[in-house]
């Protein structure tokens, strides 16, 4: 069954239809309150996550590419004239946006998209009553509507991330069955009221109840905690877990970026360079803001264009090739695969050729006689001062070693 084409002014006036029914029913609140309810544990100079989404014109071209990017708190109704902007009801470790970094939740959403004014009157007529429990506020989004569960505090989803997900596919699956929602997971960012909607109004919030804990809407919706068992993992798992969030520094990329000025990009490594340029940068996301990262595109392409490098290669395709390597996909990208998209001469590093294995064994090694030279140099020393009943704590600040590694020694040797 097909449904209806709005014109633009009918769909203003059905979102103004629906604001008058859920007004009768509910509180409404300003945005700044549902903001501060959602989370009241910020600061003005704390950053919030935004997500930006892809914007078009009428034919289908992108005008702006999506991306993620933080804005401080207290300066977050700044950009409420823009329509694509979106909030996670999430907190993630060091503001790195991804599942994998999620590290507390706010709320649980139902996105219900096409809810007309005549669908909302008989879900809140009708139907409401069949909830296991009721949502705490209501968005009135644009087209849409957004049934949210805050909770009176973030849960921490560590130990926690089968029953957070469950909870939030439960209660989704209980709404689908009285209308039409777009399924989520918990760190799906959604538009917050305040914020201009793509049919040219502001979206509109209104209180039902307070908060939930998260062990009331647990047993509200039935569902039984499930303890996750712990796998013992490898060493090189637990590694490859860490590799996965950047850890570069923002000397790496000043230092590639360098050299990238002295010697621009050759014909045939083009498209390379700068998705390794791409690459580099979102290794070192934790020192390096992806604006600044992406103001160094004009730069490098403009070194090409003075030297006639430019030709049958726009800067928009170095704009592209930028954001294919600026993905956490290349995050464990080796040195030799970066020469290699940058055409320059890998060196291997320090181990000089030897494997990994090798290297520790030999660095090891190397370690322990250096700790044996120290030790005899120092030990007669000691050994004279500890006779006279000078208190390790003295010993330690006379020839300068770590009173723990004096302690040691002497064990070792009585």
């Amino acid at each position: 069954m097909e449904q209806r084409a709005y014109q633009p002014n009918e769909l203003q006036q059905e979102f103004e239809a629906k604001n008058c029914i859920l007004r009768s029913r509910f509180l409404e609140i300003s945005p700044e309150d549902y903001l501060s309810a959602i989370f009241p544990d910020k600061g003005e100079e704390d950053n919030l996550i935004i997500v930006l989404g892809t914007l078009k014109d009428s034919k289908g071209n992108v005008i702006e590419k999506g991306t993620v990017t933080r804005i401080k708190f207290e300066e977050i109704w700044d950009i409420a004239w823009r329509s694509n902007a979106y909030i996670p009801y999430c907190d993630f470790k060091r503001n790195y946006y991804h599942s994998k970094t999620l590290e507390s939740v706010r709320a649980f959403v139902n996105d219900c998209d096409g809810v007309t004014s005549t669908r909302l009157n008989k879900i809140l007529k009708y139907l409401w009553t069949s909830l296991p429990a009721e949502p705490t506020h209501i968005v009135n989004s644009g087209k849409g509507v957004h049934f949210v569960y805050a909770l009176d505090k973030p849960v921490r989803v560590r130990g926690l991330r089968w029953s957070v997900n469950e909870l939030n596919k439960t209660i989704q699956n209980i709404f689908s069955e009285l209308i039409k929602v777009d399924k989520h997971p918990v760190v799906h960012p959604y538009r917050f009221p305040g914020f201009m909607t793509k049919i040219n109004t502001v979206a509109t919030v209104f209180k039902v109840r307070e908060p939930y804990t998260f062990e009331e809407l647990m047993k509200l919706f039935k569902i039984t905690p499930k303890k996750e068992e712990k796998k013992e993992e490898k060493k090189a798992e637990k590694m490859a877990k860490i590799y996965l969030l950047p850890n570069g520094k923002r000397a790496f990329f000043e230092w590639v970026l360098r050299r990238l000025f002295k010697n621009p990009p050759i014909p045939g490594r083009r498209h390379n360079s700068f998705f390794a340029l791409g690459i580099v940068s979102y290794k070192c996301r934790r020192e390096l803001s992806y604006e600044e990262a992406v103001e160094t595109i004009p730069m490098v392409y403009e070194d090409m264009m003075d030297r006639n490098l430019h030709i049958g290669f726009s800067i928009d395709e170095a704009y592209e090739a930028f954001h294919k390597g600026y993905r956490p996909d290349y995050v464990r990208a080796s040195w030799k695969y970066l020469c290699e998209l940058l055409g320059w001469e890998y060196r291997p590093n320090k181990r000089n050729g030897r494997k990994r294995k090798e290297h520790l064994k030999y660095a090891t090694a190397v370690n322990s006689l250096k700790a044996n030279i120290r030790r005899n140099e120092f030990l007669p020393q000691i050994l004279d001062l500890h006779s006279r009943g000078i208190s390790l704590r003295r010993i330690s600040q006379i020839v300068g070693i770590p009173r723990q590694t004096i302690e040691r020694w002497l064990k070792g040797f009585s």
